[in-house]
């Protein structure tokens, strides 16, 4: 059965802003880099709506968001429930496949209404991968730049990046478009801000890459392996798998995501909720050549509906904040 599991930037915690959020979508075999395509760039943009995908959805997952920032270095202030996520997979005929995953803070919920969220989708067919990300804009470094940025969006500086790459067997074209939009959009308002941007975005600015053979099309495509690999171990053997590298392209750059660890947990509680067999694992994604990197936590289920599926993921971009998410069905989109 096909799982799934992202990566966006999501704020919450009264100053926090916007981050890498990690996650993919787990079950779907890893098959190398996509099928090749004569014109990649001829698959962008071609259903009605680049949010809306090409490929039925065919399952989903919800979650609760809680956030943290911790002020002096000595203790962390958090809140839990201050925003959602949804992840959807999708399949089609021919082996297609696909995965989107919709995460934010909610202003209702979440300290001083802060609003920070992010949307991928991913789609694998014969003809090629398609990749589509949606981000409001948050670089932030410190609390007092965060604070900075809520002051600035509340006199109407908001302005969203929207991704939206082709990928074939050799050569990715990648647009990326930044657009300041009239107001502020909410999680639940994708579809809305996804209009504004197509009808109203800047020229964007194109690129066209090589992709290096056993890339893999996505962060959502490498994940999707290793968590399957991890599991796939797990049931053999009994033991958690060991350290493993995967190359994946977005928007025309290669990374790199590795499981440096993992652990197999045995009645663990997360969410209030008990689970006889789980899979923890620690990622790393990093760029070849530079010594950014990131790092996140997954635990996954190891049996029967929860196979391959998270229940929980942690994720601590900067070092006064980070973000958890944990299995919660009751969200609403």
């Amino acid at each position: 059965m096909d799982k799934p599991f992202l990566r966006a930037r999501l704020a919450t915690g009264g100053v926090a802003a916007i981050v890498c959020l990690a996650a993919a979508v787990s079950g779907l075999p890893g098959d190398g880099p996509a099928a090749g395509a004569r014109d990649p760039s001829a698959r962008v943009g071609q259903s009605a709506s680049p949010v809306a995908g090409t490929l039925p959805v065919v399952a989903e997952h919800r979650y609760r968001i809680a956030a943290k920032i911790r002020p002096l270095l000595l203790f962390w202030i958090g809140k839990d429930d201050v925003g959602g996520a949804r992840i959807r997979w999708r399949k089609g005929e021919n082996d297609a496949r696909g995965f989107d995953v919709l995460i934010g803070s909610d202003p209702a919920r979440a300290p001083r209404k802060i609003n920070r969220w992010g949307f991928i989708l991913e789609e694998i067919t014969p003809e090629g991968a398609t990749v589509v990300g949606i981000i409001k804009r948050s670089d932030e470094e410190s609390l007092d730049e965060a604070k900075a940025r809520v002051e600035a969006e509340g006199k109407g500086a908001i302005v969203f990046k929207m991704i939206r790459s082709a990928i074939g067997r050799t050569e990715a074209v990648s647009r990326l478009t930044t657009s300041s939009v009239p107001r502020d959009y909410s999680y639940r308002e994708l579809d809305a801000l996804v209009d504004v941007l197509t009808k109203e975005a800047t020229p964007p600015k194109v690129l066209t890459t090589p992709v290096a053979p056993g890339v893999r099309s996505g962060l959502l495509s490498a994940t999707t392996e290793l968590l399957h690999d991890g599991v796939d171990v797990v049931k053999r053997t009994g033991k958690p798998p060991g350290r493993k590298t995967l190359p994946y392209f977005y928007n025309a750059k290669q990374y790199e995501l590795t499981r440096l660890s993992a652990t197999v947990e045995r009645a663990a509680k997360y969410g209030g909720v008990s689970y006889p067999t789980l899979l923890k694992s620690e990622f790393e994604i990093r760029t070849r050549k530079e010594s950014w990197a990131e790092s996140f936590t997954i635990v996954c289920g190891v049996h029967e509906a929860l196979a391959e599926v998270p229940v929980f993921l942690a994720y601590q971009p900067r070092w006064w904040f980070k973000v958890e998410m944990v299995l919660d069905e009751r969200q609403v989109f």
